[in-house]
Order: structure tokens, then C-alpha cells, then sequence
């Protein structure tokens, strides 16, 4: 039972932490050469919005993962204006978390805004893995997609952004991260780590990001470090009970290769 609630818990509170931030500023550009894919230039408004809608994962394309729509999320349509939580310090740091969204089913707070964005959630069906999972696909102009993947590339490796501030937030142990999957298709990929504090507990997340043509297919892998949690778990052990299987220190969440690459065999 404990198990259970605990688990509940996790999930709801990693998915309404993940990243508050502002938009990273720029211009975008065009190309309607790609039209067939989602998120091409020519991809307008309720036509982008509606080839996100059904490439997306639901329940039963991922073995052992039940899939939701992020509570708060609406239908699938042009990105709306999203909150901001204030300019990131260093600057150049801001694209880490913009391509977070703001919230519980938010679209990225990048600039330009996507033209069209929809979310799934993913938690496993057993107690094997406390690992919460967004899925975010996001549709760009092509041009506008390939700017992003290079402004989160050079930031995931910058020294200056091992640690940076939006706002009130700060992140930390920001690092490139080996991206997941068997068949890693699109056009590039940047994967990074990052964490920041939540109350009394430390949010993790790994973040694999892949574009195809204009999409960008965000996979966004959170769990909670709890000291306190992992404390209760070794003395439950050591009196022959059983844990509740608190995420470790060294336990940073994994982005599952079957969520990877079921999501792209759908785009």
C-alpha cells in the first residue's frame, strides 16, 4: 500500500516540477520542402496540430507503460502563450529547460513558439521503476528546428551551464547524456541530464531530444532523490522488510529505449 500511494505521489510531483523558464529568444525561418512530415514549414495551425495528435503514443504501443494526457493539457492545436518565470542567468543556458515547457502539458516556452504541440505521460504499470516519462512533440518550422538543436547542443556541453538560473529556479549537474533507443532515426539528437530542488527533495531528469525534419520529439525522464526516503528504505531492509525502492542518489532516471523508439516509429 505504501508502495503504491508513494508511487502515485512521485509521478504527480515530477510532472508538475518540470521546467518554469522563459523563452530563449531568436527568429525563425522556413521550408516548405518537407511538407510531409510534421512540423514542416507548409505545416500549418490544425494541420500540424492534427499529424502530432496521431503520431502520439497511447496505451498499448509501449509494453508495461500506461499512457495519459498530462492533466491540463488541451487538444491539439497552435501553442498558446506560456507563463515566464524570468530571463536565465547566464543567457545562454535559457533552450535547457524552454524546450521543458512550463508545466503540466505545456508546449516549450522556446522562441519561436512550435507551431502545434501535444504530450503524453508515461508511468509503468508495475512497481519495478518509479521513472515518470513526458513525451512532447513539438512541430517547427525546419529552419526553426534545426536552430534549437544547435542552441541545446552547445549549452548541454557549456561549462557555464553546469549550473544556471531561471528565475527563481536553479538547475544543476547539467551534463550530455548518452541518448537511448535501438533505432535512433530523424535527423540529430542532443541528450543532457539536469536536476533541481523541489522542496526537500532533489527532481532529476534525463532529457533525449530528436528532431525529424520539423518535429522535435522531446522525451523527458524525471524521478525524486528523497534522503529520507532511501534512509527508510535501508532500515526497512535491514529488519527483513520490504522497501519502497526510493530512487538512490546515484539512481538518475533513464529515458526507456522502448519509449524511444515506439515514439518514432510513429512519426
Amino acid at each position: 500500500m505504501k508502495s503504491a500511494v508513494s508511487r502515485v505521489v512521485v509521478a504527480v510531483s515530477i510532472v508538475a516540477a518540470l521546467g518554469a523558464t522563459s523563452a530563449c529568444g531568436g527568429s525563425g525561418g522556413d521550408d516548405g520542402e518537407k511538407s510531409a512530415k510534421p512540423g514542416a514549414g507548409s505545416a500549418k495551425g490544425g494541420a500540424a496540430a492534427a499529424r502530432l495528435e496521431q503520431a502520439a503514443l497511447v496505451t498499448g504501443d509501449v509494453k508495461g507503460y500506461e499512457v495519459e494526457k498530462p492533466k491540463g493539457a488541451g487538444k491539439a492545436g497552435k501553442a498558446g502563450s506560456s507563463g515566464k518565470a524570468g530571463k536565465a542567468d547566464p543567457a545562454g543556458c535559457a533552450p535547457l529547460a524552454d524546450i521543458l515547457g512550463t508545466g503540466t502539458g505545456s508546449a516549450p516556452s522556446t522562441s519561436p513558439r512550435p507551431e502545434a504541440y501535444v504530450s503524453r505521460t508515461l508511468t509503468r504499470t508495475d512497481d519495478k521503476d518509479s521513472t515518470t516519462t513526458r513525451v512532447g512533440l513539438s512541430a517547427y518550422a525546419e529552419a526553426d528546428a534545426e536552430r534549437l538543436m544547435a542552441d541545446l547542443r552547445a549549452a548541454s556541453k557549456a561549462k557555464k551551464c553546469a549550473t544556471f538560473h531561471v528565475g527563481g529556479h536553479r538547475y544543476f549537474g547539467v551534463r550530455p547524456a548518452g541518448a537511448a533507443g535501438a533505432n535512433l532515426g530523424g535527423d540529430e539528437v542532443v541528450s543532457y541530464k539536469l536536476a533541481h530542488p523541489m522542496g526537500e527533495y532533489v527532481a532529476r531528469q534525463t532529457i533525449t531530444v530528436v528532431r525529424d525534419g520539423g518535429t522535435l520529439a522531446v522525451f523527458d525522464a524525471s524521478n525524486l532523490y528523497d534522503p529520507e526516503g532511501v534512509q527508510r528504505d535501508r532500515e526497512a531492509e535491514r529488519n527483513g522488510m520490504e522497501s519502497v525502492g526510493t530512487p538512490k542518489a546515484d539512481e538518475d532516471p533513464k529515458v526507456a529505449a522502448a519509449i524511444v523508439d515506439a515514439q518514432l516509429g510513429r512519426l
